[in-house]
């Protein structure tokens, strides 16, 4: 009965544990499939804050996105997706001009109309930078 008890657990382990180490392998290769390249950054007028304007490429089966994201000016852009305006298009072709109004005002040169992915009107919980969009660049 011990002998059987052993060979089980062993199976066990084996059609369970092996599927599960094979699947959390192939999430954790596979997790950073996507690459970001910067296009253009503008500090803003106090230098605390900057926005990054940059292409987010997903591999071959996805097309360009041009992706805009304000973070803190001492920290580099992660591998992420934009944190403000998400538009599809190379950064060459559709990128929008960004401005800062003021310390605690983006301004992003491009009218919205529907085909955004993202196009959020703030950024940040204190101290945060309103977001606002309109006619001018491509």
């Amino acid at each position: 009965m011990k002998v059987w008890k052993k060979i089980a657990i062993s199976f066990g382990i084996l059609v369970v544990g092996v599927p599960l180490a094979i699947a959390g392998l192939f999430i954790y290769a596979t997790s950073d499939m996507c690459g970001n390249e910067v296009y253009t950054e503008v500090m803003s007028p106090n230098k605390e804050r900057k926005v990054v304007v940059f292409q987010r490429d997903c591999g071959a089966t996805t097309g360009f996105s041009t992706q805009v994201s304000i973070i803190e000016s001492d920290d580099e852009l992660e591998n992420e997706g934009g944190n403000i305006y998400i538009i599809k298009g190379h950064p060459k072709d559709v990128s929008p001009q960004v401005r800062w109004v003021s310390n605690k005002e983006l301004r992003i040169e491009r009218s919205l109309n529907g085909s955004e992915y993202k196009a959020e009107s703030s950024w940040g919980i204190l101290n945060n930078v309103k977001v606002t969009y309109g006619a001018g660049g491509s």
